[in-house]
């Protein structure tokens, strides 16, 4: 019997040779005009009455130095905007201002520190940008980040450091500017408070007992849970942000910018073998940083016409995610964070 079998391959390697290569070739195919009509729907930005020039407006950009945050740098400077970049890392973002320049060599483009992992750090930045800036119409807390859980990384306060920076960190950012972005809108035109988040929010979960991560995590699938918890923070951070401020000239909304390639996972424990097993649904889903960036700068751009809420937003229009917003957490997640920054 064994005999037959392998004389059968033996026979027919050139067959099944062909089979494999002409199987493999169609699939590929698919995969390839598949996400050339799917990627139509994520660079539609050019395409937007809003699309146009934003000479004297000041945009500052947190996390501005690679990925997404970069690209929507970018996409902002060839409209004329004022681009401030946020970065932590003064060299990166040194080495990512003069790629900037070169790339969009007429821009107004700004680099200054900040390190959402200091209360000091964002306090100073703050400062000096309501010193250099009058006005400031847009604002868009980019910047984040996901490590493996077991390393326990802090902030410099002693915040778990997704807790910390994507959410603490922000947090503070912007209650320190808010008053500022406010007197910058006018009765023509609201000034912007962008939050980008992700759609992993909807595996976040909100304890309060539990914010810091003093009883650690539960893990779900290959997710980072204390990352998807920021995410949800982040949600409720804009949903609270919008009813706040949305009669008071702030037009505030959270973006999920989709699934792009960037270092953000970097650090994430992926074995070779899963990757191979990803990469083809990398192919149909996966956005370089340039397409996430589009639905960032559309909201950055354009006004909150549908005047949504939550006012979250995906491909350039409203979102519905999964996780179904509660009132009572969003109001105490923003009294606990007031509370842990001393903001009144």
């Amino acid at each position: 019997m064994l005999t037959n079998i392998l004389s059968f391959f033996r026979d027919n390697d050139k067959l099944l040779l062909h089979s494999l290569l002409y199987t493999t070739t169609i699939t590929l195919s698919a995969l390839v005009i598949s996400r050339y009509f799917k990627s139509r729907s994520w660079s539609k930005l050019k395409a937007s009455p809003f699309y146009k020039p934003m000479e004297g407006k000041v945009c500052i950009i947190t996390g501005a130095n690679s990925g997404i945050g970069y690209e929507t740098a970018k996409e902002l400077a060839k409209l004329k905007a004022t681009v401030v970049l946020g970065c932590r890392s003064m060299i990166r973002g040194q080495e990512a201002l003069e790629k900037l320049k070169k790339e969009v060599q007429d821009g107004q483009i700004v680099l200054m520190e900040l390190n959402l992992a200091s209360f000091d750090s964002i306090k100073n930045f703050a400062k000096n940008v309501m010193k250099q800036y009058p006005k400031i119409h847009v604002l868009i807390n980019n910047a984040g980040v996901s490590v493996p859980i077991k390393e326990k990384l802090t902030t410099k306060e002693g915040y778990e450091v997704h807790f910390g920076i994507n959410h603490v960190g922000h947090f503070l950012l912007t209650n320190l500017l808010i008053e500022r972005i406010q007197k910058s809108s006018t009765d023509m035109e609201q000034t912007k408070v962008v939050i980008v988040g992700s759609s992993l929010m909807d595996r976040g979960t909100i304890d309060f007992d539990n914010l810091n991560g003093e009883k650690g995590f539960v893990q779900k699938g290959h997710s980072n849970p204390a990352y998807c918890n920021s995410k949800l923070m982040n949600y409720y951070f804009g949903a609270e942000l919008y009813l706040k401020y949305a009669d008071k000239g702030v037009d505030v909304c959270v973006v999920c910018p989709g699934w792009c390639y960037t270092n953000l996972f970097r650090h994430a424990d992926i074995k070779f073998y899963q990757k191979v097993m990803i990469f083809p649904i990398a192919m149909m889903y996966m956005r370089s940083a340039n397409q996430g960036a589009q639905s960032v700068v559309h909201c950055a751009i354009s006004p909150n016409q549908t005047k949504h809420f939550p006012p979250i937003f995906r491909d350039f229009a409203p979102y519905i995610p999964k996780h179904e917003y509660n009132d009572e957490v969003s109001k105490k997640l923003w009294d606990v964070t007031a509370k842990l920054t001393s903001i009144q």
